[in-house]
This record gives structure tokens, sequence and C-alpha cells, in this order.
């Protein structure tokens, strides 16, 4: 379960400086195709927000095979092929 936690909150991290530097182009070019300018504000409070529904996520994903792992033998994992 810990190696799916950090998976999870290592793509977290990794999505947070790429979303602000592409969130300003995006907005950008959106207001140009729409001939609107748009007003661009990152929000820091959906950061912390997602940083919750990644953890939640990542520990449900993981919970599910690693319960199952627990509960098989030894033997029975090593026959198998």
């Amino acid at each position: 379960m810990g190696e799916g936690l950090l998976l999870g909150v290592l793509s977290w991290a990794l999505a947070v400086p790429l979303s602000m530097i592409g969130a300003q182009y995006f907005v950008t070019a959106l207001g140009d195709a729409l001939g609107f300018p748009f007003n661009y504000s990152y929000a820091w409070m959906g950061v912390w927000l997602w940083l919750a529904i990644v953890v939640v996520l990542s520990l449900l994903a993981s919970w599910l095979p690693s319960r199952r792992a627990t509960q098989i033998s030894v033997r029975e994992s090593l026959a198998y092929e």
C-alpha cells in the first residue's frame, strides 16, 4: 500500500508545477479562440483538495491487491507462473 501511496503522491507532486505552467497557456489560448479575454488565477484550494483525492484513491486502489496478497500462502505465490 505504501508503494501505491508513494506513486500517487509523486504523480500529484509532478502534476502541480506542470499545471501551474500549462494552465496559464491554456486559458490564454481559450480566450483567444473564443474572442473573450479570461482572467487567470490559480486555485490553491484545488491543489490541496486534489492531494486528498489522490491519497484516498491511491490507498483504495492498493488495498484490494495487498489484502489479497496477505491471504495466500508462500507456497501458492511461489508456484504461480
